[in-house]
Parts: structure tokens; C-alpha cells; sequence
């Protein structure tokens, strides 16, 4: 929603450019009042980079331009498949278990985002099948480099891990929308630069924070059940703070997102079906970092 105010006048590349140029300079102010840790090793670095490649500049480069040419609601539904994308990853790179609760529950989620959305799911000829693929695309990106955050990206601060990825996305991007865009953005309005500061603000530096903070602790996949929450929580602040109107489709198919994922998250597997897996995958999943997450009480 907040991207769409931003592409009245910021052509998609030049609004990822300048959204991530403005969060890497707000990561940077925060790291040196907090006087953070910034490695220099080859490792941040090129973790830095592939960060800022796979999981920052190619997805949000696709789904800005898809914001162009598919609706939002098209993109939260097509969105939602990033936790059957991360399950699926995690299984195979970290060893995490694809249980069948999991599965289903992630499949009622995906349910309950198209029930929200029904009514705006349009594709609007050629150019809506593009949309489509490029925001498909982006979650294939996005999922692949969630799962090697989490398995790279322990040692890291979460708020300073943030810069080299910023930084890279936004300088990437900024070459091409120079040259194929020609915006000047010294003539938006406040609409427009409202919508990058938020989005680098909030969408961008806290968001990302905390999930390479919380990754640290839990399973990935659960983490990415955000993208079902997600398009929930902005309907809510549309209706707060717009006045929007929520219809009961709406609210049908959040309870059926909440069923999702309660299915997911809190029904076990029986005790005889995890013992059938090998003892490779209970390795790989501690290797993973699960074994490595604080009890509760630890915590508290």
C-alpha cells in the first residue's frame, strides 16, 4: 500500500534506490552512536553483498515494478507463498523437519490471504502475467536468502549486518535508474518522500532488524510466516487511520490465516513419525542453529 504512494511519482527503480540509500545512511547513524561492531572480514563482506543482491536489490527491484502492473492485493496473495518456499529451503540447506502440520498449516495461510483478497485478484492482460512472475521470482530470492541468513548470519549484529546490504541495493540500483528513469527527486512531493522515509525507516530498517534477530533463535519458516500477518495488520491500519471499510470476507479470512498458523506452529508431530527421520537431520537441524536457541526461562 505504501509502495503504491511512493510510484505516483518515483518510478520503481529510482524508489528502491533511494528507500535503501536512505536506510543504509540510517544504519550507519545507529552503528556509530551505538559505536556497534562493524566487521571487516571477507566473510561480512561478501555476506554483505550477497544480502544485498539476493535478498534486498532483485526482490524489491520485481516487486516494485510488479506494484505497477498488479494490484496489492494480488502481490500480498503471491506473496504468501514464501513460507512453503522457506520450509521447502530449509529442509534441504538446514535440515529443519517438513512435517505435515507445517505443510498444512502453511496451506491454510496461503487460503486465508486469498479469501482477503478475492477481489482484487485481476491479472489485466500481458503485462498482469509479468507482474505475476516478477513478484514469483522475488520470493524464490528472498526465500533462498532467508534460509542462508540464517545459517550464515549468526555471528552478526542484526542492526549492523544491515549496512553492507543497504548500501549495495540502493548504489546498484541507483546506476540503472539514472540512466533508464531520468526521475528527478528534487520534485516529489511530501507524499512521495513520506513514503521512502517509512518505508526505509520502518519497512526497511526495523523490520530487517528484527528478523535477522529473531532468525538467530528460531525456525526460519516460522519467522516467515509474517507475509500472512502482514497484509492483515495494514488492513487493520487502513481502516484506523484511512477509514477504510473491512468487510466480513475480510474478516473470515484473517481467522482462517490465524488457524494457518496456529496448525503450523503448535500442532506437533507424533513422537513415531520424528523418530523415523534419520539421525542426519536432527545434526543438520542443530547445525542449523535451533539447537543453539535460549530456553524461556533463559530469557526471562
Amino acid at each position: 500500500m505504501v509502495i503504491k504512494v511512493g510510484l505516483r511519482q518515483a518510478p520503481p527503480l529510482t524508489g528502491v534506490a533511494l528507500r535503501f540509500i536512505v536506510a543504509a545512511l540510517i544504519v550507519f547513524a545507529i552503528v556509530r552512536a551505538r559505536q556497534l561492531p562493524l566487521p571487516r572480514t571477507r566473510h561480512f563482506l561478501l555476506y554483505g553483498l550477497f544480502l544485498g543482491i539476493c535478498q534486498v536489490g532483485v526482490p524489491y527491484v520485481l516487486v516494485y515494478w510488479s506494484e505497477e502492473r498488479i494490484s496489492s492485493g494480488l502481490t500480498a496473495v503471491l506473496y504468501s507463498s514464501m513460507p512453503l518456499v522457506v520450509a521447502m529451503l530449509a529442509r534441504f540447506r538446514l535440515g529443519t523437519p517438513l512435517t505435515r502440520p507445517k505443510l498444512l498449516g502453511i496451506g491454510i495461510g496461503m487460503l486465508g490471504v486469498w479469501v482477503i483478497f478475492a477481489d482484487s485478484l485481476r491479472l489485466g492482460g500481458t503485462q498482469g502475467s509479468l507482474g505475476v512472475v516478477a513478484v514469483l521470482v522475488s520470493v524464490l530470492f528472498a526465500g533462498f536468502a532467508s534460509v542462508m541468513a540464517k545459517k550464515h548470519g549468526g555471528a552478526y549484529h542484526p542492526i549492523a549486518a544491515l549496512f553492507i546490504p543497504f548500501a549495495v541495493a540502493g548504489l546498484l540500483v541507483l546506476f540503472p535508474a539514472a540512466l533508464l528513469e531520468r526521475s528527478n527527486p528534487f520534485r516529489y512531493n511530501a507524499a512521495t518522500w513520506g513514503a521512502i522515509f517509512y518505508l526505509a525507516g520502518v519497512g526497511s530498517v526495523t523490520a530487517f532488524s528484527l528478523f535477522y534477530w529473531v532468525i538467530r533463535y528460531v525456525d526460519v519458516t516460522l519467522v516467515s510466516y509474517q507475509t500472512f500477518v502482514i497484509p492483515i495488520l495494514a488492513l487493520l491500519l487502513g481502516a484506523l487511520i484511512l477509514h477504510e471499510t473491512l468487510s466480513p470476507r475480510v474478516g473470515f479470512g484473517a481467522a482462517v490465516v490465524l488457524v494457518g498458523v496456529a496448525v503450523a506452529t503448535l500442532i506437533s508431530p507424533r513422537p513415531g513419525r520424528v523418530a523415523r527421520g534419520s539421525a542426519g537431520d536432527a545434526a543438520a537441524d542443530a547445525a542449523g542453529g535451533r539447537a543453539n536457541a535460549p530456553e524461556p526461562a533463559a530469557e526471562k
